[in-house]
């Protein structure tokens, strides 16, 4: 269910909100998925952010004095400050996500996204950055043919979270799949050169490499073996190994735990889905396995670690 509010001048503007029904009745999740989007005008000023994924064709904005086009597969990012206007579409075939960012984290609120301080704020508590939406210098960012799939695949699966709401987790664990598709879009905004890499990513260079690491983190929820890795990098064991070791540090397989854990962080900080649920999404066969793992990377236990990091978030926003 979407809602929306009119202004004075009677336009009609979008305020994405999902209400729960029978599980959690009355939550409402600041997010809207809109499945083939027509995309007309996105009047999303001051109300949320959009992020329009185009799997087919071509779409012709423009927001403020600037027009672009958008050339398939990519991705479409707006803050709150835009009104972006849809010019023409061209055979496009889109889905869409509008949403407020305090869905991911009650205390990303507008102005704190927007502020000086969020980029010490975001790195203290692992906030999402959101650069692609508040980086006014673009609006369009090349999907990775790598990611498509698995884009897809999270997309549907918040969707059909958010419009089935099958238990009382429907809140959070729609919230832990826009999180992937967050990991995507943030990974891409890297690979185009931006600022503010995250995790090893300002270290690729070599094409092979990211070929791996692409199809690491695209499918660290299922069971990867060194011979897949080796056939996606089209490389040799030895030469991906050395690779691997050369520019992040680790080795292939290695990689593969790191990104795992790195996500379950995520998971963990972010949603109160079972520490068992994360375990299997993270790709990992058993609880203690998982347990063993994250403790050795952070020092804690899944459930000591959750406590303490939102523990620290109430202490640091309580006194701000």
């Amino acid at each position: 269910m979407v809602s929306y509010w009119y202004q004075n001048d009677g336009r009609e503007e979008m305020n994405p909100q999902t209400f729960g029904r029978a599980y959690n009745t009355g939550r409402i999740a600041p997010v809207q998925c809109v499945k083939e989007d027509t995309l007309t005008d996105l009047n999303i000023k001051d109300t949320c952010f959009a992020l329009v994924i185009v799997y087919e064709g071509v779409v012709h904005f423009q927001v403020r004095d600037t027009s672009f086009e958008a050339h398939a597969p990519c991705f479409l990012c707006f803050d709150e400050m835009e009104s972006p206007k849809l010019i023409k579409k061209r055979s496009a075939k889109c889905d869409s996500v509008y949403f407020n960012p305090t869905f991911l984290n009650v205390n990303m609120t507008f102005s704190r996204v927007h502020s000086g301080s969020y980029a010490e704020v975001a790195m203290v508590h692992d906030f999402f950055l959101l650069k692609p939406f508040t980086d006014t210098a673009r609006y369009v960012f090349p999907l990775l043919d790598e990611s498509l799939n698995n884009l897809k695949r999270l997309f549907s699966l918040l969707e059909r979270e958010l419009r089935e709401q099958p238990d009382w987790y429907w809140s959070c664990r729609s919230r832990s799949y826009f999180m992937e598709m967050m990991f995507l879009l943030e990974r891409t905004y890297e690979v185009v050169g931006q600022s503010d890499p995250i995790g090893c990513a300002e270290k690729i260079s070599n094409p092979h490499l990211k070929k791996a690491v692409a199809y690491i983190e695209n499918n660290y929820h299922n069971a990867i073996t060194l011979e897949d890795v080796m056939r996606e990098a089209a490389l040799s064991r030895s030469a991906l190994t050395q690779l691997f070791k050369k520019e992040l540090g680790m080795s292939p397989i290695e990689y593969v735990w790191h990104h795992r854990i790195v996500v379950a962080h995520k998971l963990l900080s972010f949603t109160n889905l079972p520490v068992k649920d994360i375990a299997t999404r993270c790709g990992f066969k058993t609880v203690q396995h998982f347990s063993r793992k994250f403790e050795e990377s952070y020092g804690a236990n899944p459930t000591a670690f959750r406590n303490t990091a939102v523990s620290n978030r109430k202490k640091t926003f309580e006194t701000t």
